[in-house]
């Protein structure tokens, strides 16, 4: 495991663990991704992505959303790294998964040693809290597991925060940063959450109230080269988290949040 962590550094990647693959095996995720799982897959990296800028501005998106599309920008640094060790290895096969994954991603970065499953479903990162996208590799290498790492300490404040109640538990129907990624219609109900949320896309709140995130880390990875925490108009979707819906709809979170504004 040495040997790869020293290759992962050479692509700014300092936060990596792994687990077993058949640990994880229960149940795959139903996505077309599934069909490039190795067929002797052994163990799963995982890579942790930090993403949080230090700044004081005032946002109107999650913090997620204020730097490039990770799919773009963090799946292309996972997937040169999958290439450098499959070059390094080639008796071995080394499949990259950035969210389009058949596999439970922060289950496996739990069984990685990456950090704890908080309340609110997202992995907290002992240096960076839960400001980490996560990418697993699969590969048919026999890398030895890591330790896992402390457990969240359940003191409620996510569940307090969260704008529609729907914390703790695996229910996110009336999820606000769900809710703001609906292309329908709100009902009256889903719209009061949205404005309790007051935010264009996402939401933070249980992040931003979780006592293990106070002393996150903000050092994000090189391959976030730009963050705009504020969105007033829609010019271009190209290289946002956001960009994979229409623009109507982010123009209807628009309005709503400048009712919410006014």
């Amino acid at each position: 495991m040495t040997e790869v962590r020293d290759i992962a550094r050479m692509y700014g990647l300092t936060e990596i663990g792994a687990c077993r693959y058949d640990v994880q095996r229960r149940p795959l995720l139903s996505c077309r991704a599934a069909a490039r799982l190795p067929d002797e897959a052994r163990t799963v990296i995982v890579c942790a992505f930090p993403y949080a800028f230090e700044d004081a501005r005032r946002r109107n998106l999650s913090r997620y959303a204020c730097v490039p599309d990770y799919h773009k920008a963090a799946g292309a640094v996972l997937g040169a790294l999958a290439a450098d060790l499959a070059g390094r290895f080639p008796d071995e096969r080394f499949e990259p998964f950035m969210d389009n994954s058949p596999l439970p991603e922060v289950a496996c970065a739990v069984a990685a040693g990456l950090g704890v499953r908080g309340d609110h479903g997202l992995l907290i990162h002992p240096r960076f809290g839960s400001f980490v996208f996560l990418g697993c590799i699969v590969t048919t290498m026999a890398l030895p597991a890591s330790e896992e790492y402390g457990e969240c300490r359940h003191c409620g404040a996510c569940a307090a925060a969260c704008p529609g109640g729907c914390l703790p538990g695996e229910e996110r129907a009336t999820c606000a940063s769900a809710l703001t990624q609906q292309k329908r219609a709100w009902t009256p109900e889903e719209e009061a959450i949205v404005r309790r949320a007051a935010s264009v896309w996402g939401c933070d709140r249980c992040q931003e109230v979780c006592p293990m995130n106070r002393e996150a880390h903000c050092a994000p990875h090189p391959c976030f080269t730009w963050y705009e925490p504020w969105l007033d108009k829609v010019e271009t979707l190209e290289d946002k988290a956001y960009g994979w819906r229409p623009a109507t709809v982010i123009e209807r979170n628009l309005r709503l949040f400048s009712e919410i504004e006014g």
